[in-house]
Order: C-alpha cells, then sequence, then structure tokens
C-alpha cells in the first residue's frame, strides 16, 4: 500500500512547530531577562540592608573613641550572613561564616556557596567619624561591612516564570491546533467539492461543471479550469471516436448488405451470361468501393495515432511539395477531363514540408479530387503554392457552389454526408477531408474551408516548411 500525505497535518505540524520554536526562543529569552531583573531586585535589597547596617554602627554609642554596632531596629533578610569589621581587623558584628571577599572602596556584589547554598553577597564600605567637632576633625573609622542572603528565591522566581509561561505556551499550541485543523479543513473545502464533482464523471456522463467555490479559490482557479478544459477535450473526443465507430460500423454494414442483395438478386433465377457477368461486375465493384472505404479508415487511423515519434528533426520524413502537387495533377487528369474541368498549377516557391511522400500526395490529391467534384463543366481549379517565412500555404479554389453555412464547421467529420460529393452515388467514402486534416494536424499544420466571394470555396492548407530555392516559376495548366 502506498504512503499517502496529507497536506492537512503537514501544515498543522509545521504552523505547530514553528511556534514551538518560536516559544522556546521567548521562554529562553524570558528567563535571561526575568533573571537579570531578580537579580537587579535582589541586588537593591541587598545593598539597602548593607546600608542599613552601616547606619546602625553611625547610631550606635560610642565607647570612648571606639564604634559599636547596634542591630535594633535593622531588618535583616532571611538566613543572612554578615560580618561588620573596622580596617584594623576589630570586628563590629558578625552572624555566620561570611567569606573574605575582595572589593574596592565602591559596592561590589559576589556569589559564594556556604555550606552547599547559594549566597549573593555585597561588600559595603563607609567611614565612622567619632567627635567630628574636635581638633584634627576628630577620629575616623573605616568600615567594611560583607552582607549576603541566600538566592534560592531569586531562582524560584525565574523558575515560576518559566513554568507559567510553559503552561501558556502549551495551552497556546493546543488551541492553536484546534483552530489550524478547523480553518484548514474549512480552506480545503473547495478542493473536496472539486474531487467529488470530478468524481461524478463515468464514461457515460461527462458532463463536469467546477464548484463555484473552487473557481472563486485563486489557488483552485488554474486547476478547476484546467479540469473543465481537458474533460470537455476529451469529451469530444470520445464523441468524435463513438460517432466515427457508428459511422463506420453503418458504412461497412450498407455496403455489405448492397454486395450481399446484389448476391441474392443474382441467384434468385437462372440467368443469361451477359447478366451474370453484368451482375458480378456490380458486385466487384461494391467491393472495390467497399475495400477502398476500409483502406480509407486504416489510413485515417494510422494518421491519427498519437503515439508518433520522431527520434530527431533529421528523423523526420520531408518531401518536395511542389514535386508532390505536380504529381496529384497528373493523377487527377483523368478526373477533370472527364468532368470537363481545368487545372492549373501556379508554383511560385518550394519547400520541403515534414509529411512523408505518399501522405503529402494523398493530401493533395484528396483536395484537388474534392475540388474537381464540385466544379461544374468549363470551371477551373487552381493550385497555387506560396511561402510566408517558414510556413508553406498551399490554396486550391474552385468554381463550385460553395460550403453550405450549417456543413462548415462539419466538413473534416468523418462520414459527414452533408456535401453530396461524399454520397455513394460520387464514389466518395467520406474520409477525404478527413484524412486531409489528419495529416496537417499530423505535420504541426492546419487546414481550413471558406467561400469565395464570387462563388466557390477555397481550401487553405499551412504547413511548417524548410524554404527550397527557387529553379524558376513553375506554372502549368490542363485545359478543360
Amino acid at each position: 500500500m502506498s504512503r499517502t500525505i496529507s497536506i492537512t497535518r503537514r501544515l498543522i505540524v509545521t504552523v505547530l512547530v514553528l511556534e514551538l520554536l518560536s516559544a522556546v526562543t521567548l521562554i529562553g529569552a524570558i528567563v535571561v531577562n526575568e533573571r537579570h531583573t531578580q537579580l537587579h531586585a535582589f541586588d537593591a535589597t541587598l545593598e539597602g540592608t548593607a546600608e542599613s547596617i552601616m547606619g546602625a554602627v553611625q547610631e550606635a554609642d560610642d565607647e570612648g573613641d571606639n564604634v559599636l554596632l547596634d542591630l535594633r531596629g535593622v531588618r535583616l533578610g532571611r538566613d543572612p550572613i554578615f560580618r561588620v569589621e573596622e580596617d584594623n581587623g576589630h570586628l563590629l558584628g558578625s552572624k555566620g561564616d561570611a567569606p573574605r571577599l575582595e572589593g574596592s572602596l565602591s559596592t561590589v556584589f559576589q556569589n559564594a556557596e556556604i555550606s552547599g547554598r547559594r549566597y549573593r553577597f555585597v561588600v559595603l564600605h563607609g567611614i565612622r567619624i567619632i567627635d567630628p567637632g574636635e581638633k584634627g576633625g576628630g577620629v575616623r573609622h573605616n568600615i567594611t561591612i560583607v552582607y549576603g542572603s541566600p538566592m534560592g528565591h531569586v531562582w524560584h522566581e525565574v523558575l515560576e516564570a518559566v513554568r507559567f509561561f510553559t503552561i501558556a505556551t502549551a495551552l497556546l499550541l493546543g488551541l492553536t491546533a484546534i483552530i489550524m485543523a478547523w480553518l484548514v479543513r474549512k480552506g480545503l473545502a473547495p478542493l473536496h467539492e472539486l474531487a467529488f464533482e470530478a468524481g461524478r464523471i463515468t464514461s457515460s456522463a461527462w458532463h463536469f461543471n467546477a464548484p463555484t467555490r473552487a473557481k472563486e479559490t485563486v489557488e483552485l482557479q488554474p486547476l478547476a479550469t484546467a479540469l473543465e478544459a481537458a474533460l470537455g477535450r476529451l469529451q469530444r473526443s470520445f464523441e468524435q471516436q463513438r460517432r466515427f465507430t457508428n459511422d463506420a460500423a453503418h458504412e461497412l454494414k450498407t455496403d455489405v448488405a448492397i454486395v450481399k442483395s446484389s448476391l441474392q438478386l443474382l441467384s434468385m433465377r437462372r440467368r443469361t451470361v451477359e447478366e451474370y457477368s453484368h451482375g458480378l461486375a456490380l458486385s466487384l465493384e461494391d467491393f472495390t468501393r467497399l475495400e477502398t472505404t476500409v483502406q480509407s479508415m486504416l489510413t485515417l487511423a494510422r494518421l491519427e495515432q498519437s503515439t508518433q515519434d520522431f527520434s530527431g528533426e533529421a528523423a523526420r520524413p520531408y518531401c518536395s511539395l511542389l514535386d508532390v502537387m505536380e504529381d496529384a495533377v497528373e493523377l487527377g487528369t483523368p478526373l477533370a477531363e472527364l468532368k470537363a474541368v481545368g487545372v492549373r498549377l501556379d508554383g511560385s516557391a518550394n519547400a520541403r514540408v515534414p509529411i512523408d511522400r505518399r501522405d503529402a500526395l494523398l493530401l493533395c490529391s484528396n483536395i484537388l479530387i474534392n475540388a474537381v467534384q464540385h466544379s461544374p463543366q468549363g470551371a477551373m481549379v487552381r493550385m497555387e503554392l506560396t511561402m510566408h517565412g517558414h510556413k508553406a500555404e498551399l490554396r486550391v479554389t474552385d468554381e463550385g457552389e460553395g460550403i453550405a453555412e450549417e456543413d462548415k464547421p462539419h466538413v473534416f467529420e468523418a462520414f459527414y454526408r452533408g456535401d453530396p460529393s461524399r454520397s455513394r452515388k460520387s464514389g466518395g467514402t467520406g474520409l477525404g477531408l478527413s484524412i486531409c486534416k489528419a495529416i496537417c494536424v499530423r505535420a504541426d499544420g492546419s487546414i481550413e474551408i471558406a467561400n469565395l466571394p464570387n462563388g466557390g470555396a477555397i481550401v487553405t492548407v499551412r504547413l511548417p516548411a524548410l524554404p527550397i530555392e527557387s529553379e524558376g516559376a513553375l506554372s502549368s495548366s490542363l485545359k478543360a
């Protein structure tokens, strides 16, 4: 079983991962900022307490020239450690085992571990002057205070902040996942509608109309349009194939029925030798037309094969279109003489077209014969070849009745009976113009039929071509 990929799941996971990374980065920044804030507040508290102790030294009563420490009224922190001493080493007061910290005259903060607990100390220096009004300015005492307090609550506050933001982030991620799943599913609803409509298409129901919401969604509009266009082409192709199959079956069935009825009629009673010869000749004619129809169907099927593979431009079969036109005129001469129609070939240019010579001759012959069959007695059919850049343009004009407007969209369809020249009476198979179109499409060219303003029709074939240096203008004609 092949592995399936969910776009919805991928989008949700991607967003959640991005949010998680953002949250981790934010929490890291919060930890740094919270630690800095809490430490700054803690240092302020330490410094304030140390200054209160210094005030207790300043306010204490003196014993002669000695200073004392009176901590009454001083509010110390939890589990404090401090030491107050003079610079001569005289200890005024202490609590706990305060470490000897290096410090200058300015206030400094240092960390130390006491009995397994992390402490932060402040070193504060001050001066206590006894009897400052006496001669010499009194007695100066340099006082150093080392005061410390455990840092446990600092990290406790930091961890509390981290826990709060972690819980908030987890709740935000969960809420985001739920909202994302709902929004993505709602956003992909037009895609599901489009898939549902496409899934309703069957071999008998080709109608497809993309849902409105899919057409209104910018990302889905190209897909909806492409699906409509592709299914429209497939529908036309299937309908064309089905119509071709029905027409071909009807055509072959009719031909076989004619042959069978002719033979049955011939065998109903004993006939003369002349009657048998005449009946066999008619049957042979019917067989010949049946063979021609089958051969035309095979030719059309070969030309419409989509598996044509040219390994390179050099491998394409090329032929001289002007030479082929001359051969087509030669082949059409008997029919033109029979119908007393003149044929004129004007070749002011020549070109090599990417068509096999036999197919090119079939193309030119079919167009020429069709024009001759449409032309009245004494009319003129003209074939002309010109070059327009890298395109060769073959035009065949006749002086016939032209193409009825209702027949124009169908003249290249196989077995189309709107044109009387394709009827059985004229010997046509109804596949000539279809074969011509298949040859042009196979060569990346085009073919079209239009009416002339003064009567008659013109068939224009445009083919990609390589020019051939002119060896002189060619103009030949066959008079009616």
